[in-house]
Order: C-alpha cells, then sequence, then structure tokens
C-alpha cells in the first residue's frame, strides 16, 4: 500500500512539474509578446505623434485650395466664352470669305 501512495505521489509531483513548466513557458511567450507590442506602440507613437498637426495643414491647404478654384471658375467660364465666340466667328468666316480656298484642282495650272 505504500508502494502504491508514493507511486501516485511521485506521479503527482512529475504532473505538477510538467504544470509548472508549462507555466514558465507560457509566461516567457507572453512576456515577449508584451515586449513586443510595447516596442509596436514606442514606434507608432513616435511616428504617429506629428500626425495631428499634418493632418490640419493638410486640411487647411485643401480648404485654401478650393477658395482659390472657386475664384478661378467664373474666369474659366469666360475664357470658354470669349473662346467659343472666336470659334463661332472663325467659323462664319469661313463661311462667308470670298478669299476661302475652293476644293478641287480647276485653279492649278498644267504643265
Amino acid at each position: 500500500m505504500l508502494i502504491i501512495v508514493l507511486s501516485l505521489n511521485g506521479l503527482i509531483a512529475l504532473g505538477c512539474l510538467y504544470g509548472v513548466w508549462r507555466v514558465v513557458k507560457l509566461r516567457r511567450s507572453l512576456s515577449r509578446a508584451a515586449d513586443a507590442l510595447t516596442t509596436a506602440e514606442q514606434i507608432c507613437h513616435r511616428v504617429l505623434h506629428n500626425a495631428p498637426e499634418a493632418i490640419m495643414q493638410g486640411q487647411l491647404g485643401s480648404y485654401e485650395l478650393r477658395q482659390y478654384y472657386r475664384q478661378l471658375k467664373p474666369q474659366l467660364r469666360q475664357a470658354q466664352q470669349i473662346l467659343a465666340l472666336f470659334g463661332m466667328g472663325q467659323a462664319i468666316w469661313r463661311r462667308r470669305s470670298p478669299f476661302r480656298r475652293r476644293s478641287g484642282s480647276g485653279n492649278r495650272k498644267r504643265l
């Protein structure tokens, strides 16, 4: 009976030792993961700590560009209208001009 109790005690002790070994192994893994996350957080902080200022500058630049574009829209519209008028005038001039060329070979001298 004593041998059975001692054997069971030994088996329980081995099981506990195995459990402790697994817990220590898990603790090391979790410690490495925590260190990696801490390092990643520090790197992200270094990279992104100026981000709000850069975003604000970008938004301000976009706003100013939109305002400038709104100011140029009427000028663009006027330029397009002027070019359209020139195009119409040129088309009318071509139709009514007495100096326009006639297609064909009637005006050429033959050698």
